[in-house]
């Protein structure tokens, strides 16, 4: 199994996810996340770069710092929204279940949906943060396409909100005094 960027230990003890909820659950939706949304977000060079050192425990510097500010909390709060989507339903060799409490009141699905799009909002928060983050700092394997993962593509979150700009290309411009600038955009849809 791949290397995850959260343990279950830290999702259930940092967020609505009881703690008796059993890890092969949810396991799934943090490796998912971690492809699909961490590894789109920075691209195939600079994703494998910090899995290996994550694992190894050797990132250092402004490594650490996205992994530690960025990274962890973003694959948290999207992991859980993907899970709370589907946290009520099983599969097993006796067929598809819906699971029900007892002594409890189901949520709707406009309820559940809700609540996830409350976790994905948190998500797109630190997508947006990361985005000025990375802006400010010299991160050579940050490159718009590499291999399979084009970050030429624009992300379009669930919460609402659309970045205009492709997920990890920082456009440079040249301002008035001759210097640099860094420009990324987002929209709310």
């Amino acid at each position: 199994m791949e290397y995850l960027f959260i343990t279950p230990q830290e999702l259930k003890s940092t967020t609505i996810l009881g703690g008796n909820v059993d890890k092969d659950k949810f396991l799934f939706s943090i490796a998912n996340t971690q492809i699909i949304s961490i590894q789109e977000l920075l691209g195939t060079e600079l994703y494998d770069y910090i899995l290996e050192h994550a694992e190894a425990n050797t990132l250092a510097g402004d490594y650490l710092e996205m992994y530690n500010k960025y990274i962890k909390p973003i694959t948290k709060n999207q992991a859980l929204a993907e899970y709370i989507k589907i946290s009520a339903y099983m599969i097993t060799n006796g067929g598809a279940f819906k699971h029900t409490a007892d002594n409890a009141e189901n949520m709707s699905d406009e309820e559940i949906m809700r609540l996830a799009d409350t976790y994905s909002g948190i998500a797109d928060s630190y997508i947006r943060r990361f985005m000025k983050w990375i802006c400010k700092h010299d991160i050579p394997e940050y490159k718009t396409y590499q291999d399979e993962v084009n970050a030429s593509k624009s992300i379009k979150n669930r919460s609402g909100w659309y970045f205009n700009q492709p997920s990890n290309r920082v456009i440079e411009m040249r301002n008035e005094d001759d210097n640099w600038a860094n420009e990324y955009n987002y929209h709310n849809r």
